[in-house]
């Protein structure tokens, strides 16, 4: 499975966490068949809930983690009614691929939102020290996140790449002209 390199930690929202073992926002089975849909590798029983943000119209933003490793994680979101949460949607996001193309994946890679702004980012360190990777940025249109920006940073030189130091050139979306 190929887990999206993307990602930028442009807000750092604190998010208290919530385990299945306390209760949670979603129900138990759009959390386990949406795990399923995304192809994630965490179990039901192992994935951890984050509390609820809010989007806009009423909606909120609720992430799940999904998969995790030594210096990543991902996570699933979902758009929600709280009136209808057993309708709780999966987002899907479009992110950039190795090739330079677009695709669109259900998993993202440390995700941060900030509610003021309405915008989604995530930051996929390729090593620990976090000098090179991806960065990605997505605007809430409403009903849908649109991907606004996203960076590729391939060469691992010991130099920082985060939000702070994002060159141009590192730049892939939208492409260059």
């Amino acid at each position: 499975m190929r887990h999206i390199l993307c990602a930028a930690v442009l807000t750092m929202a604190v998010v208290p966490a919530v385990s299945f073992a306390d209760e949670f926002y979603l129900p138990r089975a759009v959390i386990a068949s949406s795990l399923k849909t995304a192809d994630c590798e965490l179990p039901i029983g192992k994935a951890t809930e984050f509390d609820p943000q809010d989007l806009s119209g009423g909606l909120k933003l609720v992430q799940v983690s999904c998969w995790s490793a030594a210096y990543n994680f991902g996570a699933i979101l979902f758009a929600v009614d709280p009136k209808a949460r057993d309708k709780a949607r999966l987002l899907r996001f479009q992110t950039v691929n190795d090739e330079r193309k677009l695709e669109t994946v259900y998993s993202l890679t440390l995700p941060q939102f900030d509610p003021k702004r309405k915008i989604l980012s995530t930051y996929h360190k390729g090593r620990g020290v976090g000098d090179c990777g991806e960065i990605g940025e997505w605007h809430w249109s409403g009903k849908d996140f649109k991907l606004t920006g996203y960076w590729n940073k391939a060469n691992c030189d010991g130099k920082a790449f985060d939000a702070e130091t994002l060159n141009p050139k590192w730049r892939v979306y939208p492409p260059k002209k």
